[in-house]
């Protein structure tokens, strides 16, 4: 869906969106029921997932002496196991909709190390561009809206 701004082999060199620290363990992907269901019957079935509103969240475990979380269905070998079911949380990452000031937002995640150098307004454009689609997604599932976070840039505001 980013691929005017971010090249699958950048992404998938990097996978800084599949792993999470303590402040940041709310960033993880927001999935829907049918998608739960999938993890448990053909990739883990003893993952838990921890209720968001009328979606989920995957439980993931702390890894041993660090403070990180790597997504449940991640390989280190061989990327997401989800391939092209990925959560949308996850395939328009490191963009976000978010809610602020009353208003939701499409937001650049600052963690991003390969979109965060692209031209601004080359990320700008490609923000409005997938707007429709992303804020109708966020009707139909409201749990993908996140509350904004400083740091993060605003590129487009829904209605503007």
């Amino acid at each position: 869906m980013l691929t005017e701004i971010l090249s699958r082999e950048e992404c998938a060199k990097c996978r800084i969106c599949c792993c999470f620290d303590s402040y940041d363990i709310w960033e993880a992907p927001v999935i829907s029921k049918e998608l739960s269901e999938k993890i448990k019957d053909d990739i883990n079935p003893v993952q838990e997932f921890v209720p968001k509103g009328d979606s989920f969240v995957m439980k993931m475990q702390r890894e041993q002496d660090e403070d990180l979380y790597y997504c449940s269905v991640l390989d280190h070998s061989k990327g997401c196991l989800l391939s092209t079911e990925k959560p949308f949380d996850c395939s328009i990452w490191p963009l976000r909709v978010m809610r602020f000031e009353g208003k939701r937002v499409i937001a650049l995640s600052p963690v991003c190390p390969v979109v965060i150098t692209r031209p601004i307004d080359k990320v700008v454009a490609v923000a409005k561009k997938l707007s429709e689609r992303i804020f109708s997604e966020a009707d139909k599932n409201p749990d993908l809206v996140k509350n904004y976070e400083a740091g993060y840039i605003i590129l487009c505001v829904e209605g503007a």
